[in-house]
């Protein structure tokens, strides 16, 4: 005790001990975090990198030799060579077709009243969120020899033909998964633009094409940008429609280094693998440049219309925008429906129209451990890996609303959402070989540390835009009242939080449900999750049952979007009943 200037007693507070046992949780949920990162995220890219420079892509930490001689071939090799042009040219035409469908499409959509907008905006993330195995198998019934777009040539005097293994099915496959990208970042874009500065611009005289030319498009030229750079990202590396729908002669760069893994040939696919994430990088910081940051497409994403504003006219770019619209519907819509005919035929193949009807193949998907088990196996792994990555998101989004610099908050931010702009191949490439030295690979653990790497940034990406609206205060006001830190924080934000964790959990274990790069390279035992044995389905031959799955899973997405919209609906409108 000790007297103040003004001869008042004070009582300064004990020192706290470096050691204080209060701030242990605090310590351990940091430990855990970064250690989470540390092993399953630097120490894969890492292995990667060592890998791409050592003698015949092995390091060896007895003896280690370094080489450039994988890079070398990557510069010179012509097969290579065609290889990476093969690459971009499907990276840009694919954004290109994407953007030449999307514009016109989210313009439409930003034009509609708000109802209208909402039902078209669900008509794109039921295909958006629908399994892209299960899209894809649709697509190859629709382009094989025998099925819908050769028939419908057929019919109109053409001739029967294939898309399947080229490069024109290639780009149908890519611009399916790109679309719903680029229509929701530039609807999003859209339907921010203050309708008060196009209504002064008619009123001073202009025309609707200048509107449109010298006011509309400067206001969202960020969206264009954003979107396309993120469809071109994403073309860069994807996966999963080169290797079922492109053929021999149709090779990419992440089906390339699929294969020289498969070979052993660790060497030029970890150098391939470090061009790839260096590439990704460039245009990923462009991205943040031009957009100012990151939000994950359908996160949060809301029809608004413009029926508050102004009414909704038919004109001749509504005419045309709207015609754009039902094709973009038809690309989407098409490969989630045609599954449902095709489960129901009698035959022992697939074929389309389907032959005769039967709910047999049903019966075998619910009886047959060939499938139970996948559908066993991924529901634990999902599950897991959405409280997992939940939990993650929401200590990081804490941390980042707690957080007093900025430059702590971006770096926070930035490692949050790293993961899923990282090339899956090359992740998929480098935890395998790390989980195989941890004893991890072909096990439920490592499937979901592996799942939740990149499950948890759309989380984070829910959770840190709900806490950020909520803010803090009601937490602060709890402990300054007596209550424990700990106390506030689980009954005051956590609990107000609730339907922002639920959207969370949900967002999680879908991606984690329908992942399939990383489960084909962690998977080693002969229990497989259900994205990937559906995948092992398409390529070496599609079985009755195959649809029938789909069309259960496709029913799943559509009850569950659905749901998750009347509940939002209800809630609004008990929020305004409030008001």
């Amino acid at each position: 005790m000790t007297l103040s200037t003004t001869g008042i007693p004070t009582v300064r507070p004990p020192k706290r001990s470096p050691f204080d046992l209060a701030r242990l949780p605090k310590i351990a949920l940091a430990l855990a975090a970064t250690g989470f990162f540390v092993i399953f995220f630097f120490w894969p890219l890492l292995d990667v990198v060592l890998r791409s420079i050592s003698v015949d892509g092995v390091m060896d930490w007895g003896n280690p030799q370094f080489t450039l001689d994988s890079y070398l071939a990557v510069f010179q090799d012509e097969y290579l060579h065609l290889v990476e042009w093969r690459t971009i040219v499907l990276a840009v035409n694919s954004t290109i077709l994407a953007l030449l469908l999307g514009f016109p499409t989210a313009y439409f959509i930003s034009r509609l009243p708000a109802r209208l907008a909402g039902v078209v905006l669900l008509l794109i993330l039921i295909p958006f969120q629908v399994s892209i195995v299960v899209r894809l198998f649709a697509v190859t019934s629709i382009l094989s020899p025998n099925g819908l777009v050769s028939q419908a040539s057929q019919a109109l005097g053409g001739e029967r033909f294939s898309l399947l293994y080229t490069q024109g099915g290639t780009l149908v496959g890519t611009v399916m998964y790109l679309l719903p990208y680029m229509v929701l970042i530039l609807y999003s874009g859209m339907t921010g633009i203050d309708h008060n500065v196009l209504l002064a611009a008619r009123t001073l005289g202009a025309s609707g094409i200048q509107i449109f030319v010298k006011v509309f498009l400067p206001l969202v030229r960020t969206s264009i940008l954003s979107g396309a750079l993120l469809c071109f990202i994403l073309a860069l590396s994807f996966f999963i429609v080169p290797a079922i729908l492109g053929g021999p002669q149709e090779q990419t760069v992440a089906v390339y280094i699929q294969q020289q893994i498969d070979l052993f040939q660790w060497g030029i696919a970890s150098a391939l693998g470090v061009i790839l994430l260096v590439a990704t990088l460039i245009l990923y910081i462009a991205v943040l440049r031009i957009g100012g940051g990151f939000q994950a497409p359908g996160v949060g994403a809301q029809a608004k219309g413009v029926s508050a504003e102004q009414r909704f006219t038919w004109s001749a770019g509504t005419v045309f925008t709207g015609a754009i619209t039902l094709v973009s519907l038809a690309v989407l819509l098409l490969p989630v429906l045609i599954v449902f005919p095709l489960s129901v035929g009698e035959t022992q193949t697939v074929v389309f129209p389907p032959r005769g009807f039967t709910l047999d193949w049903y019966g075998q998907v619910l009886t047959t451990t060939t499938w139970l088990d996948p559908i066993v196996r991924s529901a634990l792994v999902a599950t897991l890996t959405g409280l997992a990555s939940t939990a993650l998101a929401l200590y990081l989004a804490r941390v980042v609303q707690t957080a007093k610099s900025e430059r702590t908050k971006l770096l926070i931010s930035g490692l949050a959402f790293a993961p899923i702009i990282t090339p899956a191949i090359l992740l998929a490439i480098g935890i395998y070989a790390v989980e195989l030295r941890l004893k991890l690979a072909g096990t439920i653990p490592g499937l979901v540390f592996a799942h939740t790497l990149i499950s948890f940034p759309l989380a984070f990406a829910i959770l840190n835009t709900s806490l950020a609206s909520r803010g803090l205060d009601l937490e602060t006001a709890a402990w300054t009242m007596g209550a424990s830190r700990i106390s506030a924080f689980w009954k005051v934000t956590v609990r107000g939080m609730i339907p922002a964790i639920l959207s969370a959990f949900g967002l999680a274990f879908v991606t984690s449900w329908d992942e399939v790069v990383l489960a084909l390279f962690l998977q080693t035992g002969p229990v497989k999750t259900l994205p990937v044995t559906i995948y092992q389905y398409l390529q070496s031959g599609i079985v009755p049952t195959v649809p029938a799955i789909a069309a259960l899973l496709t029913l799943v997405v559509i009850a569950v979007i659905v749901i998750q919209r009347i509940t939002q609906s209800r809630r609004a409108a008990a929020q305004a009943d409030k008001k």
